[in-house]
C-alpha cells in the first residue's frame, strides 16, 4: 500500500470520526422522549464514533479489534432495540433477551482476553501492509467462544430480515406520516442488505483491499446520514411512532370503547388478578389480541404488563392511607394489589413510584 493511499483511507477514518460526533450532538440535542429509545440512539452513534476513531489511530493491523469488534456488537443490538421500539413493541420482551445475551458474550470475550492475554488472541502484523484487512486474519478464539459470536451476527439479521418482511410486504398505511417513515426505514434497512449481499457475493469473488475499507466507510457514512435525517416528528413521539399503533388507530377505534375498558379494567378491578394477561383480557373484552395490545399502547405508551403493574402500584399507594391495612406487611400488601409475591413487587414499584414501599408507610404512619 502507498502513503498516498494510506493517508487517503486515514483521512476517511477521520471524517467518519468528526462526522459522528455531529450526529451525536444532534441526537443529544433533538432528540426528546422516550428516553430509553435515545439511549439506543446515542449508543449506535457512540459506537460508530469509537469505531472509527480506533481505526484512525491505530499503529498496528489487530490493535484495538476487540473495541471494534464490541463496537459492531452495540451497533447491532442498538439497531434491533431502535426498531423494536419504533415498529414491533409486542417483540419486546424477546428483543431485551437478545440484547443481555449479547452483552453478555463479548464480556465473556472481553474477560476471555484478558485472562489469556491480548497476543494470545490476535496476531499482530505490519500495519501499512495489511491495513485494509478488516478483521484479523488470525483470531485464536475456542470453538464454542467463535460459535457464540457468530450466532449473535446470525440472530442480528433474522431480526432484521423479519423487520424488513413486515415493512416492505405487510405493513401499508394512508396518511401523513407513513410515507416519511417508511422511506426512512427503508433506507436504514438498505444498508444492512448491502452489507448481505457483499457477505455472501466474498464466497464466489475475492474484493480487492480498498473495496473491503470503502465498503466500511460507505457503511458507517450511511447509518449516520439515517439518523441525522430521521424524520422529525420522531425526536419528540417517538413511544408512539409504531407502525400498526399510531396509523391504524381507526382499527381499534371501531371494535374498543373506551368505556369498556375501563369498565372491565379499572373499575373491576381486573389488574388486580393475579393470573391477569393479555389472552385472558382480550376474552373478557370480546376482542383480538393483537388488536387489544395496539389500544393499550397507544393509549397508555406502554405494554399490557406494565399497564398492570403501574395499575397495581397506584392501588398500593392508595390502600395504605385505608385504616383497615395498617397492620398489613409489605409482602400481604403487595399480594393484595395483584402481584405475586413481595420480590416482584419492587421493581415495578420504583419504576412507577420510586422510593422503597416501606419507607412510603412509615412516612404515612407517622
Amino acid at each position: 500500500m502507498t502513503l498516498a493511499s494510506y493517508s487517503l483511507i486515514q483521512s476517511s477514518y477521520f471524517f467518519l470520526f468528526l462526522f459522528s460526533i455531529i450526529v451525536l450532538f444532534d441526537v443529544l440535542i433533538r432528540f426528546k422522549s422516550p428516553i430509553k429509545l435515545k439511549i439506543f440512539f446515542l449508543l449506535f452513534v457512540l459506537s460508530i464514533l469509537v469505531a472509527s476513531f480506533s481505526l484512525f489511530i491505530r499503529t498496528e493491523q489487530d490493535q484495538y479489534v476487540l473495541v471494534r469488534m464490541t463496537c459492531a456488537m452495540i451497533i447491532g443490538t442498538a439497531i434491533v432495540q431502535i426498531f423494536t421500539n419504533l415498529y414491533f413493541i409486542q417483540h419486546k420482551k424477546i428483543a431485551n433477551i437478545y440484547t443481555i445475551a449479547a452483552y453478555m458474550i463479548y464480556i465473556f470475550l472481553i474477560i476471555y482476553v484478558q485472562i489469556v492475554g491480548y497476543e494470545t488472541v490476535f496476531t499482530k502484523s505490519n500495519f501499512i501492509n495489511s491495513i485494509a484487512s478488516q478483521r484479523a486474519n488470525n483470531i485464536n478464539l475456542p470453538l464454542y467462544l467463535n460459535f457464540l459470536i457468530e450466532l449473535d451476527f446470525i440472530l442480528f439479521n433474522l431480526f432484521c430480515l423479519y423487520y424488513i418482511y413486515n415493512i416492505l410486504f405487510k405493513f401499508s398505511f394512508k396518511n401523513i406520516y407513513f410515507k416519511s417513515i417508511q422511506i426512512w426505514t427503508f433506507g436504514f434497512f438498505m444498508v444492512i442488505f448491502i452489507q448481505l449481499v457483499i457477505i455472501a457475493l466474498s464466497f464466489i469473488f475475492k474484493f480487492s483491499d480498498y473495496f473491503k475499507i470503502y465498503i466500511t466507510i460507505f457503511k458507517g457514512v450511511a447509518l449516520l446520514l439515517t439518523i441525522l435525517y430521521r424524520p422529525g416528528f420522531i425526536n419528540k413521539n417517538g413511544s408512539k411512532i409504531s407502525f400498526g399503533f399510531l396509523f391504524n388507530k381507526k382499527e381499534f377505534d371501531s371494535e374498543i370503547k373506551e368505556v369498556d375498558f375501563n369498565f372491565h379494567f379499572f373499575t373491576n378491578l381486573y389488574y388486580k388478578s393475579k393470573t391477569a394477561d393479555i389472552d385472558e383480557f382480550s376474552t373478557i373484552m370480546g376482542v383480538n389480541k393483537d388488536l387489544l395490545f395496539k389500544y393499550i399502547y397507544y393509549t397508555y405508551t406502554m405494554s399490557f404488563d406494565e399497564l398492570l403493574n403501574k395499575s397495581r402500584v397506584e392501588l398500593f399507594v392508595e390502600i395504605i392511607k385505608d385504616p383497615k391495612f395498617k397492620n398489613y406487611t409489605v409482602a400481604a400488601l403487595a399480594m393484595e394489589v395483584g402481584f405475586s409475591s413481595r420480590q416482584r413487587f419492587y421493581q415495578p414499584f420504583k419504576k412507577y413510584h420510586g422510593g422503597n414501599p416501606s419507607d412510603l408507610i412509615d412516612i404515612l404512619n407517622d
